[in-house]
């Protein structure tokens, strides 16, 4: 079968546009860089140290298997080690593939092991990040409040507070339709259904099953005690974040305020919602050097923090990944497939 040319385009497209974006943050992240006093920064870094951030990043994983578990619940019992190799697989592939198709591909791969809807499953996940936002977003706003920008900067911090501002308006309209879609979804869905009026009725019903499938995922937790569960390990999923950056500091011998931390991961979250290569290869890079230049430390030191953090979880979730795919015989052709595959008992109860 001959690959749909429509489909490859524009994915081809945004590709190319990602890598021209990171090879332009990879130029302006080495200019005027020293690169033998850079090499020699990260090489003194202490491994022990080292080691303890990418452990820190392997228990994050973890951290995000139990979250997953209650955020799911409401809609099945799942396996812990199935979850956890969807993540691994998932987060690989994020490192490899563009427009971070690992969110899919996590999703796919969860509702094939534990029989579930894999549109159900992707509406997981957009809770989960939800939480992840909020979180973050918390945690900019104790980095931007606390730290006190030099004169050259002072206009740069201004604008990160009123994007910070503007981050937390959105995610309120983002949750605000969330909920709706969710309380109304049938009518939304029967609307939609007459707005596609002209679509061919295979392919509306298509849509229409996704969507439906979709809004079953985007569940709460229904009890107390799992709410507390989802907001400890969303706290303490980011706290291991902030443990990894102050590490890094302390294997190069950075000395940094306590608040910094909180500035570098509201930095970093930035870079990576910039449209880059796979991997946020320099839009990452960038973002933590230039969080660095606000407390004075020069560009070599900052952008070795940067690499030294990135190299942290891009390999190890890479290799972990890579292995867990090969050794489960992981289907390559149906993780690719977009979110579907309805449960056996949900096409009934859909609108339509």
């Amino acid at each position: 079968m001959k690959p749909d040319r429509r489909k490859t385009k524009p994915l081809s497209r945004r590709v190319w546009l990602g890598l021209l974006i990171s090879a332009l943050f990879v130029y302006l992240a080495l200019r005027q860089v020293d690169l033998s006093r850079m090499w020699l920064v990260i090489r003194s870094a202490d491994p022990l140290l080292f080691c303890l951030v990418i452990g820190l990043n392997l228990f994050q994983y973890v951290i995000r298997a139990w979250r997953w578990g209650l955020l799911i619940e409401p809609i099945q019992k799942t396996v812990f080690s199935s979850r956890l190799y969807a993540l691994l697989i998932g987060f690989a592939a994020n490192c490899i593939l563009p427009a971070r198709l690992g969110e899919i591909i996590r999703a796919n791969y969860l509702g094939q092991r534990e029989r579930l809807s894999a549109s159900s499953t992707f509406g997981t996940i957009v809770v989960e990040r939800i939480f992840d936002g909020l979180t973050l977003l918390l945690f900019l706003m104790i980095g931007l409040l606390g730290t006190t920008f030099p004169e050259e900067w002072r206009s740069v911090g201004v604008s990160l507070r009123a994007t910070g501002f503007f981050m937390l308006g959105a995610y309120g309209l983002l949750i605000s339709f969330l909920i709706g879609f969710k309380v109304k979804a049938k009518l939304f869905l029967n609307l939609l259904d007459r707005i596609l009026f002209l679509v061919p009725r295979t392919f509306r019903s298509r849509i229409i099953d996704i969507l439906w499938n979709f809004s079953l995922g985007l569940t709460i937790p229904k009890k107390l005690h799992h709410w507390v569960l989802v907001v400890f390990y969303s706290l303490l999923l980011w706290f291991a974040s902030l443990g990894q950056i102050k590490l890094v500091e302390l294997s190069i011998r950075l000395d940094m305020p306590p608040i910094a931390p909180f500035l570098v991961m509201a930095m970093a979250s930035f870079g990576v919602m910039i449209p880059s290569a796979p991997g946020f290869i320099g839009t990452f890079h960038l973002s933590v050097q230039y969080a660095y230049l606000f407390y004075g430390i020069g560009k070599e030191e900052g952008l070795s923090a940067a690499v030294l953090w990135h190299a942290s979880f891009f390999f190890p979730t890479l290799i972990l990944g890579l292995l867990a795919f090969l050794l489960l015989h992981v289907s390559p052709s149906a993780l690719a497939s977009g979110p579907g595959n309805p449960k056996v008992g949900e096409e009934a109860e859909r609108p339509g």
